[in-house]
């Protein structure tokens, strides 16, 4: 696209990179709500972490914020940060994972790499598999997500293997350069790994770390064979502690009764409760799969000390009612729920909203952590809004991730840089010709909404 590469000349040579505040929203809403807007988001202080573009449409999803507050965890599609050695053969279904400083970045930057972004490039990994020794590839052959920080140094994450997910951790400490191979190591090893005969895939997702850094929750379920994720088991949260580095866990204590859907654990700021969302028939709904609330548990480790065996929903609180529009067969999904640094609040991600306003899919909501208010907005756009974490900063400031594009306040102000920069460089144009240009290149920006998804930090709402 050679306009957008000149745009990128154009910004290196006139803009002046400046700090933007005071973003909105411009879905139109019905007669009978009244929505907080400005731009095309909810009101608020916006900055975008990742601010390049691509028409190949990068997906940079599933931030978390390092406790120092200084580096930021997320997937990304290979393409954007391409590995060494040979590429996947499946080029759009191998996601990465990468790390990038926590900035505002303004305006179309050239690419990640220029953002500063480092690719977590994982050496080949030994798996065993039964009797037999297998080489894993995981930059090649193995799907990564979920990325979580365990401290300033590690970071823990799921990633495929032959007999299905498992969480991994790596060191990204002092000494960690772009480029490096890491070593993987496994958080905790199924039993059925050890099984030639009659064994099942056992998934483990969604990991999370306790705010003291001594216990991880996760979602496990099991099916029987690669293809029979239809006749999966059902899913359930469990906890492990935290091994030391280079071991693994001894044993994972089951905290859920099972259910359809049982997923996305995050622990409140005490330690003493985990948030998660999870489909009716865990507290023996009818609903099945299908509607997905969200819940809190107790945390409790005075039963742990023996046979590694608790109470199963333990005080167990539902914290969300989403029945369907009067008339209306919608069933309403409320997913990836995160506790306020305070632990008054409760983000969430939830598609409430579709039937009666035209906007795509899914918002960010929240709700006082006890669950005594019904869901209010947080933060929406014409597109797909998802991951709300807290980061601990003022403002209740919040990590997401969003298909919006550049915000509307960007927008305007790159345009105006873009007339201002002309009319410096070539004094000959009319103000006809001017505008022209900077329509050209707000033009080619906004074509990047529902293209990429980017992260944002979000305050002050």
């Amino acid at each position: 696209m050679k306009r957008h590469l000149d745009y990128r000349a154009l910004i290196a040579v006139f803009f002046a990179i400046t700090l933007l505040v005071a973003v909105g929203c411009t879905t139109r809403p019905q007669e009978s709500e009244t929505l907080n807007m400005s731009g095309n988001h909810t009101v608020g202080d916006l900055y975008m972490v990742t601010a390049d573009t691509s028409s190949s449409g990068f997906k940079y999803n599933d931030p978390d914020l390092s406790p120092d507050g200084t580096k930021v965890a997320f997937t990304l599609d290979w393409q954007a940060l391409i590995p060494g050695g040979v590429l996947p053969d499946v080029p759009p279904l191998i996601r990465q994972l990468a790390v990038i400083s926590k900035e505002h970045r303004f305006g179309a930057q050239l690419s990640l790499a220029n953002e500063g972004a480092a690719l977590i490039d994982l050496d080949d990994y030994m798996f065993m598999s039964g009797s037999a020794q297998e080489r894993m590839r995981p930059n090649v052959d193995w799907q990564k997500g979920a990325p979580r920080w365990l401290d300033d140094d590690n970071l823990m994450f799921w990633m495929q293997t032959s007999r299905g997910t498992r969480l991994f951790r790596t060191y990204l400490g002092p000494g960690f350069e772009p480029g490096d191979g890491l070593q993987a190591e496994m958080i905790y090893r199924e039993p059925d790994d050890n099984l030639d005969l009659n064994w099942m895939f056992w998934e483990h997702l969604s990991p999370s770390v306790s705010p003291d850094g001594r216990w991880i929750a996760f979602s496990r379920y099991g099916h029987a064979d690669a293809d029979s994720l239809h006749l999966a088991t059902q899913q359930s949260l469990y906890v492990c502690a935290v091994p030391d580095p280079g071991e693994a866990a001894d044993a994972i204590i089951q905290v859920t009764r099972n259910a359809s859907t049982c997923d996305a654990p995050s622990w409140s700021p005490d330690g003493r409760k985990i948030v998660f969302y999870a489909s009716l028939d865990l507290s023996g709904g009818y609903d099945g799969y299908y509607t997905q609330e969200i819940f809190t548990i107790d945390f409790d480790t005075t039963g742990y000390a023996e046979n590694n065996v608790v109470e199963l929903n333990n005080n167990l609180d539902r914290l969300t009612y989403s029945p369907p529009p009067e008339g209306s067969n919608f069933v309403v999904r409320n997913q990836e729920p995160d506790f306020s640094g305070d632990g008054s609040l409760i983000a969430f991600v939830s598609d409430r909203r579709v039937p009666t306003i035209t906007l795509n899919e899914r918002n960010i909501w929240y709700i006082p952590a006890d669950g005594s208010l019904d869901p209010q907005l947080l933060f929406f756009t014409r597109s797909d809004d998802m991951a709300p974490r807290f980061t601990g900063g003022p403002g209740r400031e919040l990590m997401l991730t969003s298909s919006m594009g550049f915000p509307t306040e960007d927008l305007d102000q790159i345009w105006q840089d873009t007339y201002d920069a002309w009319a410096v460089a070539d004094p000959e144009l009319n103000e006809m010709q001017l505008k022209a240009e900077a329509d050209a290149i707000r033009e080619e920006l906004a074509f990047f909404e529902d293209v990429m998804s980017h992260i944002y930090i979000l305050s002050n709402w």
